[in-house]
C-alpha cells in the first residue's frame, strides 16, 4: 500500500480512533453513570464489534463513516475546519462536503485499524464546560484524551477530541486551509483531497 500523504498528525488521528474504539474495562463500565459516559460506553461497544468484524476496507470505511455521522457533530467540525474559507463554500455543495469529511476521517480509522483494535479506555472524570461536557479519559498504554460532548439527554454528539493539548478540529482546519490557500481558494482541489481518502 502506498504511504498516506502527510495530511493530519497521525498521532492525533490515532488518538481520535482510540477514543471511539475504546474498550472500557468492566470495572470502569460499572462506574459509567452519567449520560455522557453511557454515551461513550454504547459507542465503544459498536466500534469494537466493527473493528473485529473482519470486513473489507470499503465496507469498513462506509460503516465507520456512518457511525461518525451518527455520533459526532460532523457538520459543525467540518464547517469550523474551513475557517475564513467557510463563506466561500458553494451553497449547493455543503452536504457533499460534510459527507466527504466524515469519509475522510473514517479512512484514517480503517488505515490504522490494526493499531487500535482491542485498545482500552478509562474514563477519569467529566464536568460541564459551558454548554458542553468535557470528559477526561486515558488510553491504556497511551496518554490522556479529552473530548467535548454537545447536547443532552438522547441527543448527545461528539464535538471535538484533544490529545496532547491539540484539538482534532484544529488539525482539520490547518490541513483544509493549507489546501485552499495553495490553490487560491479552489474548492475542487479540497474535494479532490477528501475523495483521495478512498484509495488509502
Amino acid at each position: 500500500m502506498s504511504r498516506i500523504p502527510d495530511k493530519l498528525s497521525r498521532r492525533k488521528l490515532l488518538a481520535f480512533a482510540a477514543f471511539l474504539t475504546a474498550q472500557l474495562p468492566a470495572s470502569t463500565l460499572a462506574l459509567a453513570d452519567t449520560p455522557q459516559e453511557r454515551f461513550v460506553k454504547d459507542l465503544s461497544r459498536q466500534i469494537i464489534a466493527l473493528a473485529n468484524s473482519g470486513s473489507g476496507k470499503a465496507a469498513l470505511r462506509k460503516r465507520f463513516s456512518s457511525l461518525i455521522s451518527r455520533y459526532s457533530d460532523v457538520r459543525g467540525v467540518a464547517m469550523l475546519a474551513l475557517g475564513t474559507y467557510r463563506s466561500q463554500l458553494p451553497a449547493g455543495r455543503k452536504d457533499e462536503f460534510v459527507r466527504l469529511v466524515a469519509q475522510y476521517i473514517a479512512a484514517f480509522f480503517v488505515y490504522y485499524i490494526a493499531e487500535f483494535r482491542g485498545s482500552a479506555l478509562e474514563i477519569r472524570s467529566s464536568a460541564p464546560q459551558g454548554k458542553l461536557t468535557l470528559v477526561d479519559t486515558r488510553i491504556t498504554n497511551g496518554g490522556p484524551v479529552r473530548w467535548r460532548i454537545a447536547g443532552s439527554g438522547g441527543n448527545l454528539r461528539v464535538q471535538d477530541i484533544n490529545v496532547r493539548a491539540v484539538w482534532l478540529s484544529l488539525q482539520l482546519k490547518q490541513r483544509f486551509n493549507d489546501v485552499l490557500k495553495r490553490n487560491q481558494g479552489n474548492f475542487d482541489k479540497l474535494f479532490a483531497e477528501l475523495k483521495s481518502a478512498e484509495n488509502w
